[in-house]
């Protein structure tokens, strides 16, 4: 019981599915990337991350260097407001 009140409720958790809205509208305008993304890639949940990571190699976004393990893997980032 305590391990659920220190992790509050479950639909606080972001998912990816927002970004890669937001990723394929970009794609689909021919709009650069933003150059806060990284950041923005930082606030989810590691496996959200690496499923928004993944979505920007795979449509060709996303080149050039990409994130290590340590990265992909780290907590998600409070959002910086």
């Amino acid at each position: 019981m305590v391990a659920a009140i220190l992790s509050g409720p479950a639909d606080t958790v972001a998912t990816a599915d927002p970004m890669i809205a937001e990723i394929t509208q970009w794609l689909l305008n021919g709009d650069p990337l933003p150059v806060d993304l990284n950041a923005r890639l930082r606030q989810l949940e590691p496996a959200e991350r690496l499923r928004a990571l993944v979505f920007l190699r795979r449509s060709g976004m996303l080149s050039g260097t990409g994130w290590t393990a340590d990265q992909i893997l780290a907590p998600a980032e409070a959002k910086h407001e």
